[in-house]
C-alpha cells in the first residue's frame, strides 16, 4: 500500500483564488495525466465567493520530482488529509474521468476519518467503478507507442501539441501510465452508500457516460442522483465551458 507523509499535505492543494469572504469551496480532482492547471478557468468563470482548489497528486506540475502514485486509494488518502487541513468552508467536489473516481474515494476517506463531507459530488466523464466494458483490456503495461495510441483512441486524452512534442510526451508518459494503472486496479470495496447528492456529468458522445455506464453509481450513493449531458465527447469540458459552469453555479 502506497502512503503519503503528513508533512506533504499542503502540496496537494493548488488554490487559484482565495476569497476574503468565500462562501463555498469547489475542490477539483484531475483526469489521468492532468494537473491542477486544467481547473484554472473554473476560478475565473464561477461566481465570486467560490474558492476553487485543485488537487495535485505527486508527479505533476510543482510535484514533478516526486514519484507518481499508482493507487486511487493512496491518492484519495493524500487528498483527504490536505482537504481536512484547509480552513472550514462548505465544500463541493468536482472530478473528471480519473478525478471522478478520486473525488468519490476521497469522500469515503473523509467519512472514515470523521471529517465533514462535501455538500455534493460532481462526477464527470466516468463510468462507475467495476468491471470494464467487454473488450476493454488494460493498457497501462503497453509499450509507450501502443499506450499513446490507445489513450488517443479511447479518450482523445493527449492534446495534439503534446503528441507533436516528443520530449514533452516522454516527460508526461510516466504520469499518464501511473494514473491509468491506478484507474485499472481500482476496485470498489463494500461500504455504506455515501449520503450525498450526486450530479453525473458528461459528453453526449462519450461511451463512459451512457445510462448503462452510469447505472453502477446508483448503489454507491444514498442521496439523490441527477444526470446532465452536454455536447461533445470525453473532454466536453474543453469544447464549451459556459453551460457546464452555469450548471455548477446553480448547484453551489
Amino acid at each position: 500500500m502506497e502512503s503519503v507523509a503528513a508533512g506533504t499535505a499542503s502540496a496537494w492543494c493548488l488554490r487559484f483564488r482565495q476569497q476574503v469572504a468565500g462562501r463555498v469551496r469547489l475542490v477539483c480532482f484531475p483526469h489521468a495525466g492532468g494537473g491542477g492547471a486544467a481547473y484554472h478557468p473554473f476560478s475565473r468563470l464561477l461566481p465570486a465567493g467560490t474558492e476553487v482548489v485543485a488537487i495535485v497528486p505527486p508527479g505533476r506540475e510543482a510535484r514533478m520530482r516526486e514519484a507518481p502514485l499508482t493507487s486511487i486509494v493512496a491518492m484519495a488518502e493524500g487528498a483527504a488529509a490536505a482537504i481536512a487541513a484547509l480552513p472550514p468552508l462548505p465544500s463541493f467536489f468536482f472530478g473528471h474521468s480519473m478525478g471522478a473516481m478520486l473525488a468519490f474515494e476521497t469522500a469515503r476517506v473523509l467519512r472514515r476519518g470523521g471529517h465533514p463531507l462535501p455538500r455534493r459530488l460532481f462526477l464527470s466523464g466516468r463510468r462507475a467503478p467495476g468491471a470494464p466494458p467487454e473488450g476493454e483490456t488494460p493498457i497501462s503495461g503497453l509499450s509507450a507507442d501502443a499506450f499513446v495510441a490507445e489513450m488517443v483512441r479511447r479518450y482523445q486524452g493527449i492534446p495534439a501539441a503534446v503528441l507533436a512534442d516528443r520530449e514533452l510526451l516522454a516527460l508526461l508518459l510516466p504520469i499518464m501510465q501511473a494514473d491509468i494503472r491506478a484507474v485499472e486496479t481500482y476496485r470498489d470495496t463494500p461500504q455504506a452508500p455515501l449520503p450525498l447528492p450526486v450530479t453525473l456529468m458528461g459528453g453526449r458522445d462519450d461511451p463512459q457516460c451512457t445510462d448503462a455506464a452510469w447505472a453502477g453509481w446508483l448503489p454507491l450513493i444514498a442521496g439523490p442522483v441527477e444526470a446532465l449531458r452536454f455536447p461533445g465527447g470525453h473532454f466536453y469540458l474543453a469544447e464549451d465551458r459556459a453551460p457546464v459552469m452555469a450548471a455548477l453555479a446553480a448547484r453551489l
